[in-house]
């Protein structure tokens, strides 16, 4: 089978961790057979180092420098969209160019115009532009639901909300990787539409992901990463933004006063350059707390695994998600995780039982969770139950993507 998918959150030379669970994915549907072709739009620009005069053009020749051509076996094109200059005296649909882009592009490229399937990672914005090139090839659309595409982006932007509809109707295979996350779209739907959305869950890498076997290895990768030895450690991965829950999880710390005096927070974030981006440094120091927290920065994706087995305990306060690939890995890692009760953290932690689900939002939920895993018991026992559970509800990556193929193939119709 064959398919042509379209995303731009992929791994890239210098962001191999970009779009890794994605990449992942990919990767095990070649490895069951599938020829996999992705696209990424970059802007058109001239040659000849032309590309210097205007920044519309040094954007697209730095993102196509950035991109592999291949990875894995997945084979990468790149067409080039021509960005209008200048724009402001153009009116534009640039998501429709983009789709009408690679529509012509996969009818003129031998390998996929007899593609079975285009295959859209997120219902925005990839998943409008799959649906222009699905009319235009007559290829059909499977799109893919993940975390922001029904909360945050259409909440948030009108336009965004008013095309969605148009992709829900328009694709064959609907897709989300929770079973809350599938139901939530369900809310976007145009009047009359009864479509089914299919749950395939993104997987976890079990070779990689696995528990500290001792005490001992645990101190060497603590060592390893300059953490402290002589306290318990609380790992947070997330984007520094106020949607992940990093100021509710300040408030409890501060809250917490001598009651956190065991912990330290160990907080991972990516650097981004945008408006909504929290200095977590900064905000710490507002609340008193520096001492109570490490800032680590970005940790390469290889790292990970090995950060994880030097912890003790993951949290994740998002205010929405689909379902957290970080949240999987720290659990198949055998930690004692809490994540906030949203997307599909309730179809594989049960409260209190293999690890904890507060209320998002809510900096005296969080007081409560950690109050609970400073207790060892009850630590040692979502632990002890938090792999299995990974294990038996959501699996690897290849378990998923079978599931994808049994999908892909009985709809091929």
């Amino acid at each position: 089978m064959r398919i042509v998918v379209i995303s731009s959150c992929y791994p890239r030379k210098t962001r191999p961790y970009s779009g890794v669970f994605i990449h992942q994915q990919l990767k095990a549907l070649v490895q069951l057979g599938f020829e996999v072709h992705l696209i990424q739009v970059v802007n058109w620009f001239p040659p000849f180092g032309l590309y210097r005069l205007h920044p519309y053009w040094r954007e697209g020749h730095d993102e196509l420098s950035e991109m592999h051509n291949d990875l894995d076996d997945v084979q990468i094109h790149h067409p080039r969209l021509f960005v209008k200059i200048p724009s402001r005296f153009f009116r534009d649909n640039r998501m429709k160019r983009m789709g009408e882009l690679i529509g012509n592009f996969i009818l003129r490229h031998k390998q996929l115009r007899g593609a079975d399937w285009i295959y859209s990672h997120f219902l925005w914005y990839e998943g409008y532009v799959g649906a222009i090139a699905s009319q235009k090839t007559g290829i059909p659309l499977a799109a893919m639901a993940w975390g922001d595409d029904v909360h945050a982006w259409p909440e948030n932007d009108k336009g965004i909300a008013e095309l969605l509809p148009f992709v829900l109707n328009s694709a064959k295979l609907l897709l989300a990787n929770s079973q809350r996350l599938a139901n939530d779209a369900k809310y976007w739907f145009p009047p009359g539409l009864e479509k089914e959305i299919k749950v395939v869950y993104s997987g976890v890498d079990l070779d990689k992901f696995y528990p500290v076997q001792n005490v001992n290895d645990r101190e060497e990768l603590r060592r390893s990463f300059t953490l402290p030895l002589d306290k318990l450690l609380l790992l947070c991965v997330a984007t520094p933004v106020k949607l992940k829950g990093w100021l509710e999880l300040f408030d409890a710390i501060q809250t917490l006063g001598s009651e956190f005096d065991a912990w330290k927070l160990v907080m991972v974030a990516p650097e981004r350059i945008s408006t909504d981006a929290l200095n977590l440094i900064h905000e710490s120091e507002k609340r008193g707390i520096t001492d109570r927290v490490i800032f680590v920065g970005k940790v390469h994706f290889d790292k990970m695994p090995d950060l994880m087995r030097s912890v003790d305990a993951f949290i994740l306060p998002s205010y929405n998600e689909g379902f957290s690939n970080a949240v999987l890995e720290a659990m198949a890692t055998g930690l004692a995780v809490v994540a906030t009760d949203v997307g599909g953290h309730k179809e594989l932690i049960d409260n209190e039982i293999n690890g904890l689900l507060p209320l998002p939002r809510s900096a005296q939920a969080l007081i409560h969770s950690l109050r609970l895993i400073n207790n060892t018991a009850f630590r040692a026992k979502f632990a002890s139950n938090a792999r299995m559970s990974v294990e038996n509800r959501i699996g690897t990556f290849k378990e998923n993507a079978q599931k994808l193929k049994r999908l892909f193939s009985c709809h091929d119709n």
